[in-house]
């Protein structure tokens, strides 16, 4: 039974621009989260908590409107990977590794979504647009 499923997409122009400022918001929220890590680190000692970045999410949707555009789930998701990136930091610290702290991402460097619920459903598998592999 196949469970995961690999498509290749060939979006239009506006579909393109959209995935792309979707993409760029992702990339800003995750710069932004990794400053509030690092500012409240620096400032007071101690690590801020997955679901505190989450609750401050919406104080930053209700600031810019334009984070209005992307699923909250993605950003949360975003936020996540913030999360797991300074896990594996400290795990590093931890071991005695070279740590490598969590770096910001440039313009180009975040270039993928991740929907991590259900409910989403591709209507026309048949369609020119979508291209799948197993």
């Amino acid at each position: 039974m196949r469970k995961t499923y690999r498509f290749r997409l060939y979006p239009t122009k506006s579909q393109d621009s959209t995935m792309n400022q979707s993409l760029e918001l992702c990339k800003q929220v995750y710069n932004d989260t990794l400053a509030l890590r690092k500012d409240i680190w620096e400032k007071e000692t101690k690590t801020i908590s997955l679901n505190d970045t989450n609750s401050i999410l919406v104080s930053w949707k209700a600031k810019r409107p334009d984070l209005r555009q992307v699923y909250s789930h993605v950003l949360q998701q975003v936020q996540a990977r913030v999360d797991l990136a300074f896990k594996a930091y400290f795990r590093r610290v931890k071991a005695g590794e070279n740590p490598g702290y969590p770096r910001f991402k440039g313009k180009g460097r975040y270039n993928s979504l991740t929907y991590k619920q259900l409910g989403f459903k591709i209507d026309n598998l048949t369609s020119p647009a979508f291209r799948h592999t197993y």
